[in-house]
């Protein structure tokens, strides 16, 4: 059985349920039986049909409250913009060693970070910032293993919780240009899968890194913190007109991700006040906890390079 109009968020099923009751059995009982025998016209008119009788039931107020609510889901792309991971950093991290963890950590935080549609971004500046003070302890050995798989369970719990966010507003709310479809807010989030490799690649024909014979093994990379890594060299390449291509498709592909996320969620209903801001706490969470993870990680690099284990080059390596 379907969830849509089975299901609603915690407080909306509340509203819905002693404001509309029973009144709208027969247009549920008609969309759930149109959605497993009919085409997608016949079910986005059911599912309009439905969707009417549940707000012509509902009092002022509560339509006021949706409305209210719309509002602050419309904002949650942009405010998740400022808390993302910026397309180097992310990248840096994974050409660094720790591919899996910076998937994690874009799956958590999908949104990424816009710096402006034609501002440069030099990938390799997050290492020289503070002159590579940490502010976090640094470990190494086993310590090192430990907070590594600590990463990983914070990483992948903020994947998850992404993940049933997406379910929640595609299946217990209703996207009200298309009613009867249920994957757009997975479409909105899950364009990081897009924008991720895009990132990498532009990072790529930017950057150059090297390793020593015996640091080039995948799972010893993973399984540690990064401050530990050693006989690692970054170097700059020549820019040329491909990577500067790929940064302006990545600055107005994540610019397209905001704007189609602000779209999908201010359109989306049955979703009140009270919902929504569990919805954008939620979102935050995610996304402040992958920031944290990622800083760590970065200024681990930084007191790497600042103690000499790690070398960063000065000038643009010759082209290979």
């Amino acid at each position: 059985m379907p969830v849509r109009f089975n299901q609603y968020l915690p407080h909306t099923s509340y509203l819905i349920h002693t404001q509309v009751g029973d009144q709208c059995n027969t247009h549920f009982n008609a969309y759930r039986k149109g959605r497993q025998s009919s085409g997608d016209p016949v079910t986005r008119d059911l599912c309009r049909k439905a969707l009417n009788c549940i707000l012509d039931n509902l009092d002022s107020t509560t339509a006021y409250n949706l409305q209210a609510a719309n509002v602050l889901l419309g904002l949650t792309p942009t405010m998740l913009s400022l808390l993302g991971n910026a397309p180097p950093e992310i990248s840096l991290l994974a050409f660094s060693g720790r591919p899996v963890l910076a998937f994690l950590l874009n799956m958590g935080a999908p949104v990424i970070a816009v710096a402006g549609t034609f501002k440069y971004q030099h990938p390799l500046e997050v290492l020289t910032y503070g002159g590579g003070k940490s502010p976090f302890p640094i470990f190494t050995g086993a310590k090192s293993v430990l907070i590594a798989i600590t990463e990983y369970i914070l990483a992948a719990a903020a994947a998850v919780n992404v993940a049933l966010l997406a379910y929640d507003i595609s299946s217990k709310a209703v996207y009200v240009p298309n009613c009867g479809r249920t994957w757009y807010a997975f479409l909105w989030m899950y364009l990081c899968l897009i924008l991720h490799p895009l990132a990498l690649f532009a990072f790529w024909s930017r950057v150059r890194i090297t390793r020593s014979p015996e640091h080039r093994g995948w799972v010893s990379n993973e399984t540690k913190h990064c401050a530990s890594y050693t006989g690692v060299s970054y170097s700059l390449k020549e820019d040329t007109y491909l990577s500067l291509f790929l940064d302006w498709v990545l600055s107005h592909g994540a610019i397209i991700q905001i704007i189609f996320g602000t779209v999908v969620l201010s359109a989306s209903t049955l979703i009140d006040t009270h919902d929504a801001f569990r919805v954008v706490g939620r979102f935050a969470a995610s996304a402040i906890l992958c920031r944290l993870v990622l800083m760590y990680e970065l200024y681990g690099l930084r007191a790497a390079v600042a103690a000499g284990t790690i070398h960063l080059a000065k000038e643009h390596s010759e082209s290979e």
